[in-house]
């Protein structure tokens, strides 16, 4: 078999018993690497550390692979100031992420007679993610729903995120070496959870509403079929009580 040593040097086409007392004087291990070459091909290594790295490259792999995600974000017509800046805040972590972000502007009742206030509201948005995104195609309303479409530019980088400082001072365990630090728990990622969550709520609570007023429509329409089938029984009334009274007009013999 053909033998690379762990400094990459070739050390030739060597007999099987003889590669393997090599890797042993090394205290490292053979590795059969190309089995269908002729020879055969084998390296001196650390079998752990090469399992180690070939993992780390798989995993890295994977992520660089990793689907892109469309994450959405809510907001009003009459979204505060500080909400739409927690929005947007958290449209441009979506964004640096790699994903795209799907921003919807809900109306209801009256705001839908002011579709250019939901516009605004959007393009604001837009406007303070210009440097790291571009509007997708048109901003479009269907429905109740005014939405806008934002993809990531090429080299935008992730947001670096924050590890919690001390572990200690907040009484919590100190993690053991070699395990993952946890990031530490964000107020606003919390406020924002908690507005998206009450604007779906809205959302939802506004539909039930729009399936009564259309039952109530449905209703009345019944009602007004009944009265003409109540009318055109008076006028079959009618026509009989005429026939009746010419057959009694007419002579007898």
């Amino acid at each position: 078999m053909r033998v690379i040593d762990d400094q990459n040097a070739q050390l030739g086409v060597l007999p099987t018993r003889e590669a393997i007392d090599i890797a042993r004087d090394r205290d490292l291990d053979l590795i059969l690497v190309a089995p269908q070459a002729q020879p055969p091909v084998c390296r001196i290594m650390d079998y752990g550390k090469y399992k180690y790295e070939k993992s780390k490259r798989e995993k890295q792999a994977h992520k660089k692979g990793a689907a892109t995600e469309l994450k959405m974000v809510r907001l009003h017509p009459q979204t505060s100031e500080h909400d739409r800046n927690v929005v947007i805040r958290h449209s441009e972590k979506f964004l640096r992420e790699g994903h795209k972000v799907r921003a919807v502007c809900q109306f209801k009742g009256r705001e839908n007679a002011y579709p250019e206030i939901g516009r605004k509201q959007l393009e604001k948005v837009a406007e303070a993610l210009a440097e790291i995104s571009t509007i997708e195609g048109y901003i479009t309303k269907q429905g109740r729903d005014m939405t806008m479409n934002l993809t990531v530019k090429p080299g935008v980088k992730p947001l670096p995120k924050v590890i919690k400082e001390s572990w200690k001072a907040k009484g919590q365990a100190v993690p053991a070496p070699g395990e993952p630090e946890v990031e530490e728990p964000d107020a606003e990622e919390l406020e924002f959870e908690a507005l998206q969550a009450r604007l779906e709520a809205e959302r939802k609570a506004d539909a039930p509403d729009d399936e009564e007023d259309d039952t109530d429509d449905d209703i009345v329409a019944e009602g007004d079929e009944s009265e003409d089938e109540d009318v055109d029984d008076d006028d079959v009334e009618d026509e009989a009580a005429e026939d009746e009274t010419a057959d009694d007009a007419k002579p007898s013999h």
